[in-house]
């Protein structure tokens, strides 16, 4: 899996997700500090990689249901909480399991991983997946 890390997401998380056969990038391995979040997103898009931010809510507007994009590559956001020195390490491996799991399921899709107590969990918030009860037209 392709991953974009956004800047506001350490640089050592690399190789904990790179452990997982994952092809990470850190924003800062290409722009300056402070490139705009739309450059960020594009560079996403161009590349082919799910992006993992802090700041979901900078991104959510450029994918759907927000925006009519035909295509992207997944976002993870890690919302609610600060990946510290010591929880980095954890939240990546949480992450690089489920990319790895998940695969291309990821695209169009967008996550949010939110603490639990101890752990972490990673839920899917777009699309909704609904579900359908068709009776049986055997029964009558």
């Amino acid at each position: 899996m392709k991953v974009l890390l956004d800047e506001n997401i350490t640089q050592k998380s690399i190789p904990v997700l790179e452990k997982y056969g994952h092809d990470v990038i850190h924003v800062l391995d290409r722009y300056s500090a402070g490139e705009s979040d739309e450059t960020v997103f594009q560079l996403a898009l161009n590349e082919r990689r799910v992006l993992i931010t802090l700041n979901g809510k900078d991104f959510i507007i450029f994918i759907p249901p927000v925006a009519d994009l035909p295509l992207h590559y997944g976002l993870i956001w890690l919302r609610g909480f600060q990946v510290t020195k010591k929880s980095y390490e954890k939240v990546m491996d949480i992450i690089g399991s489920f990319l790895e799991i998940e695969g291309d399921s990821v695209k169009n899709t967008y996550y949010a991983m939110k603490k639990n107590n101890d752990s972490y969990d990673i839920v899917k918030r777009f699309p909704v997946t609904k579900f359908r009860m068709v009776s049986d037209p055997c029964k009558s």
